[in-house]
């Protein structure tokens, strides 16, 4: 890991932006990808759990974490969600709905875990909400006859399936309060991929994509933003002021857009970046109000609030 906390930060919300570039470069079914970015990033994460128990002497602890395991299974159907959405609304604005999972896990430690935000949290609701329905009003589609009010409902069960995923880490970090983040990925990535690829099975797509670039492309979100990316914001993330890691959130989405026009030359019109700079300005105000209401709660109950993200 990068000694700094803001460069590892930085570092891992860059690797994690390309995300979506990678997902629409392969051009595989949803359910394909996201089982073969969780098929191949698990050895990996297997071999560094290995190499962090040997170096901390845990050789009895058992290495997985069934709770975590479970959520894995929460993870697979965002990421299948995400990758659908990719494939109607582009890069730009399919990173940009997943975001609202910081209003859900909001929502969730209130009604869960008595944790009261404070008031700034319910001003930046209409906020989020008028940023969708730009979003869903002025989106354009990135394939002749997508329906953008499909892509963006899929960017929202996106978004609802990932903080059931950050509900479900969290709990399995109360129960194994020594475990780290190498192994806390691992369970989480191993329940994916076995519940990624039961879907993918059934839809028929569970083998390796049909041509080595895909594979390649496929590889590189594996590798670079779901293993790297990942762990160098769970490394360094916690150690920042809460101004910063608000920034983080809006970087990563704000990037892909650049990358999706850039790269992917998807379009991008002033009604859609209007759409996603009110959203994510409501995301932002929310994530600061969780985290000020979070700090009046002891740290076992306090539910992570985005600053944690794979998508």
């Amino acid at each position: 890991m990068l000694s700094h906390p803001l460069l590892s930060t930085w570092v891992g919300v860059v690797l994690i932006s390309f995300s979506g570039v990678w997902v629409r470069l392969a051009g595989v079914e949803p359910a394909r990808s996201a089982f073969l970015r969780n098929a191949y990033a698990l050895p990996v994460l297997a071999g560094l759990v290995l190499w962090v128990r040997s170096r901390r002497g845990h050789p009895a602890r058992q290495p997985l974490l069934p709770v975590a395991v479970a959520a894995g299974v929460l993870l697979a159907a965002d990421l299948i969600a995400w990758h659908a959405s990719l494939g109607i609304i582009g890069v730009g604005l399919g990173t940009v709905l997943p975001n609202l999972q910081v209003v859900f896990v909001g929502l969730v430690s209130l009604v869960a875990f008595g944790e009261r935000p404070h008031g700034g949290f319910w001003l930046a609701l209409p906020v989020v909400l008028g940023g969708v329905w730009l979003l869903g009003a002025f989106g354009r589609p990135v394939v002749t006859g997508g329906s953008v009010l499909a892509g963006v409902a899929l960017g929202v069960v996106a978004a609802l399936c990932y903080s059931g995923f950050l509900v479900g880490l969290r709990v399995a970090r109360l129960r194994r309060p020594g475990a780290n983040a190498v192994e806390t990925l691992a369970s989480a990535t191993l329940g994916a991929t076995l519940a990624s690829g039961t879907f993918a099975a059934v839809e028929g797509a569970v083998g390796p994509a049909p041509t080595w670039a895909a594979n390649g492309w496929l590889l590189a979100l594996a590798l670079g933003s779901q293993v790297a990316g990942w762990l160098l914001l769970t490394a360094s993330i916690h150690r920042l002021p809460a101004a910063l890691t608000s920034v983080a959130l809006l970087l990563q989405p704000l990037l892909a857009l650049l990358w999706g026009a850039a790269l992917l030359d998807e379009p991008i019109g002033a009604g859609q970046v209007a759409g996603a700079a009110v959203l994510l300005l409501g995301v932002a105000g929310a994530h600061r109000a969780v985290v000020a209401g979070q700090r009046e709660v002891p740290d076992e109950v306090a539910l992570p609030v985005g600053d944690e993200t794979l998508v």
